[in-house]
């Protein structure tokens, strides 16, 4: 498998870590990431989940801020880099609207 994927070096990971902890000293946050796959006849692809948090994300008291789903391929999103910075960017968006009183907006 690695083989296969040579693609992902330190380099790529360092630049992951560094875009992750400036969202978080941003934001006053800490950030959860997970990916999952999504797997249909159509669709075989990986939907990235941010969760922006106030406290530690596995303390009982943490309070969620915000949250957004990324669906890899619907984006056209061919890296880790290019997907995380993209669900960033949406999350950056919701805690913007939560801090302006704002409702998320409903998808239609």
């Amino acid at each position: 498998m690695a083989s296969r994927h040579h693609s992902l070096e330190m380099s790529e990971i360092a630049d992951v870590t560094d875009m992750l902890c400036s969202f978080e000293q941003h934001n006053s946050c800490r950030i959860g990431v997970r990916a999952r796959t999504l797997v249909s006849s159509v669709v075989r692809t990986i939907v990235l989940e941010l969760t922006a948090w106030e406290g530690e994300p596995y303390e009982q008291e943490a309070k969620c801020l915000a949250s957004v789903s990324v669906i890899c391929s619907a984006m056209n999103l061919r890296n880790w880099n290019s997907a995380l910075t993209h669900g960033m960017y949406a999350l950056d968006f919701r805690l913007a609207l939560g801090e302006l009183g704002h409702a998320a907006p409903q998808k239609a």
